[in-house]
């Protein structure tokens, strides 16, 4: 069997929700320090301690012989459920049986990363040099990536990010801005047989519910109402209750507009309701749109038309580690791996596309990078 597909299928039998990645990272580890890549564990997990972390971003370097340097990445935590893994293979396809996740979400992703490496290292093939990072805790909030010390990785020119979905050839090239947090507002405990002794949060709520714009606000933007909590008896009259909002755009005022529009309400609902409020939404790693005309993007095109693969850019609508690695000032793209159904236990992918991710990925760096102005 193909290399990578060895690779897929022994970082899929191991569980790895966010925080808890030492398996999978340990795998990476062993199979470049077989090949003579050298790698270090960063201090990220220092920062999650109470959450549980058991290790850091693994970061690996490859030096080239051309002059750049190329950025990949992936991440090595899946959501859940992900305890017991059985892999099932039906000829081209790779699932589970039906009880977890694969994890294709991101391990085809290192997979390729891996492979790409070890082939480079063992080849007389010309490239600029490698870097490979694999984050930890991307699905709870891109949470390595935030945590990463980019001072201490060589001077990255451009970065792809291996993190998609769709055909392969899909890429992308833009991610929202977005804003999150939580209103709670409290009002008056009393007995629900004397109304008149207190006054219900939740009659608030439900009026500032219905002044704000929730779901399909416009073709670039989204806000929802994730969770709501509160009360305690159903002879209680609610005294407090918590809202989760969060709110997506690829236009950055409209995030702000919506934070405003949230304060606004709030104020309103004060002047005439006896209650107090609290208000934590605030923006969250913020978008990019990356130039049409850039060497990230024709460098994409010219290894999808070597490869015979056409080209589709996106817009996208969630976040990834793409979204620090532009906050820092490198041009970086998501592309895709071919992964299906993410986030379920229907989840699935195509041996013969992690096998093409990785051509194309091979192809992308055995290119010159061209000469800054």
């Amino acid at each position: 069997m193909t290399k990578v597909i060895d690779h897929f299928l022994a970082m899929a039998a191991l569980s790895s929700p966010s925080y808890r990645e030492a398996q999978v990272c340990d795998y990476i580890q062993t199979q470049l320090s077989q090949h003579g890549i050298s790698c270090y564990q960063d201090d990220a997990h220092l920062h999650y301690q109470a959450e549980g972390a058991q290790c850091g971003n693994l970061i690996a370097v490859l030096p080239g012989s051309l002059t750049g340097t190329i950025a990949l990445s992936a991440h090595m935590d899946t959501v859940t459920p992900c305890d017991l893994i059985n892999i099932v293979e039906q000829g081209d396809w790779i699932k589970t049986d039906g009880t977890s996740v694969l994890g294709a979400d991101d391990k085809a992703g290192i997979a390729v990363i891996l492979d790409a490496l070890i082939q480079l290292a063992a080849s007389p093939k010309l490239h600029p040099t490698v870097v490979a990072i694999f984050t930890i805790g991307e699905e709870v909030g891109l949470k390595g990536a935030k945590m990463l010390d980019f001072s201490r990785l060589p001077p990255i020119d451009l970065a792809y990010v291996i993190d998609a979905g769709g055909d392969i050839g899909t890429a992308y090239i833009s991610a929202p801005y977005s804003a999150k947090g939580v209103v709670t507002i409290t009002g008056q405990a009393g007995h629900a047989s004397e109304p008149e002794t207190g006054f219900n949060a939740m009659v608030a709520a439900a009026q500032l519910i219905t002044q704000l714009p929730i779901g399909r606000i416009d073709d670039e933007t989204t806000s929802n109402i994730g969770i709501i909590h509160g009360g305690s008896a159903t002879n209680i009259i609610m005294e407090q209750v918590d809202i989760t909002f969060e709110v997506r755009s690829r236009v950055q005022s409209k995030v702000q507009a919506f934070i405003k529009e949230v304060s606004c309400q709030l104020e309103a609902l004060q002047e005439k309701m006896p209650i107090q409020y609290q208000n934590s939404i605030a923006e969250g790693t913020p978008g990019f749109r990356l130039e049409q005309d850039s060497e990230l993007l024709n460098r994409f095109i010219f290894s999808c038309q070597q490869q015979g693969i056409t080209v589709q850019f996106n817009d996208g609508m969630g976040g990834s580690d793409a979204n620090i690695f532009n906050k820092n000032g490198i041009p970086c793209m998501d592309i895709s791996v071919g992964m299906m159904h993410i986030h379920s236990v229907q989840e699935c992918i195509k041996k013969s596309d992690i096998i093409a991710c990785r051509d194309l990925v091979l192809k992308l760096l055995t290119q010159p990078l061209a000469a800054k102005p």
